[in-house]
């Protein structure tokens, strides 16, 4: 498919075509008539060469990694590769950059040489500003053919993903480190496997209770075997509300402190659940957090959703979505700065 054509030149080249001409049939000279033929194969060759030249051409784009931080730099390498005997000083690659989550994408031509039976590397430095899933994105190469007249496009459909994840410069703030009120059977049962629930009653030893169970302070007070009856405590865990809502600097600055949030709390061993509301599928999405990997893991999943406007949606659908829900830590932005709240949620 031919992309640009550049009729400048080709109008110069047809007007020294006509000189040239005019001047064979005043002067019969053989120079000028070797010239005239030249003139009248070059641009049929010219097409025939790139034709085929294009063909046989591909480009290759490669990630060394599938995450950094905000504000790391990262190289994407991209490759011509050029199996044919011809080749070319000028190969564009069309390139789009985008970021999914801000909904933010420039394009951008990148030029490489195509060497005869080998390929060409170079490196694009990229430093992320946003956190998001950053997608790089070839829609064609082009190249121009020998005369200049015009860029023949190839389409190719290659694409690339890369996780950017907030760089952890925010700090929890001191606001909410308390927030554990009533968590400390669930900060015990991460410790000891994963088991989060709650005492509802001590009774005394069967056989098949699990030694986990055992409350040994008030057996040993009693000379006999006593364990915890345990119930779930689903709603007695650590919930983190994260408002997708506002501008890109407004979000960017609350999943941040999200982040932050999340990494401390689970570096303190809580039972913690990270909620966000999906604009796409018109629900909550939740996750549980328990290692370090959940949050990296948690925050890639939120990536692929979108930024909404009302800054308030989450809040309002939690207390009517999401009653069971009695509390919960809002991570929002007010005036543009991110902030965080605990919620009664009535």
């Amino acid at each position: 498919m031919v992309r640009k054509i550049r009729f400048d030149r080709i109008i110069i080249y047809i007007i020294i075509y006509i000189i040239n001409l005019v001047l064979y049939r005043f002067f019969h000279s053989h120079f000028l008539f070797t010239l005239f033929i030249l003139m009248t194969v070059a641009p049929v060759l010219s097409i025939l060469l790139v034709v085929l030249f294009v063909r046989k051409l591909s480009v290759r784009v490669s990630v060394p990694y599938d995450s950094v931080k905000k504000g790391e730099i990262m190289n994407v390498q991209f490759t011509v590769i050029n199996p044919s005997v011809l080749m070319s000083l000028d190969v564009g690659i069309n390139t789009v950059i985008e970021n999914m989550f801000h909904s933010k994408k420039f394009e951008n031509m990148i030029s490489l040489p195509a060497r005869i039976r080998g390929e060409f590397s170079a490196d694009l430095p990229l430093v992320p500003t946003l956190s998001g899933i950053l997608r790089i994105y070839i829609k064609d190469i082009q190249v121009l053919d020998i005369m200049g007249f015009f860029s023949l496009v190839k389409k190719v459909d290659i694409t690339k993903e890369v996780i950017v994840m907030p760089d952890g410069s925010v700090d929890a703030p001191e606001s909410v480190s308390d927030v554990s009120h009533g968590m400390t059977e669930s900060e015990e049962s991460v410790k000891r496997g994963n088991d989060f629930s709650d005492v509802n009653d001590v009774r005394e030893y069967i056989p098949g209770d699990r030694l986990m169970s055992i409350h040994w302070k008030l057996s040993a007070k009693k000379d006999e075997l006593m364990v915890k009856d345990r119930v779930s405590m689903s709603d007695q865990q650590l919930v983190v509300v994260l408002e997708l809502a506002g501008n890109d600097e407004e979000v960017e600055s609350c999943v941040s402190l999200a982040y932050a949030l999340a990494k401390k709390y689970v570096k303190d061993r809580l039972y913690v659940k990270l909620m966000w509301w999906s604009e796409g599928q018109f629900e909550f999405k939740e996750k549980q957090l328990i290692s370090e990997e959940n949050v990296d893991e948690a925050f890639a999943e939120m990536f692929y959703d979108k930024i909404y406007s009302d800054y308030d949606k989450a809040k309002e659908y939690m207390r009517s979505i999401k009653p069971e829900i009695k509390a919960f830590v809002r991570v929002y932005s007010e005036a543009g700065i991110a902030d965080a709240e605990v919620v009664e949620n009535e």
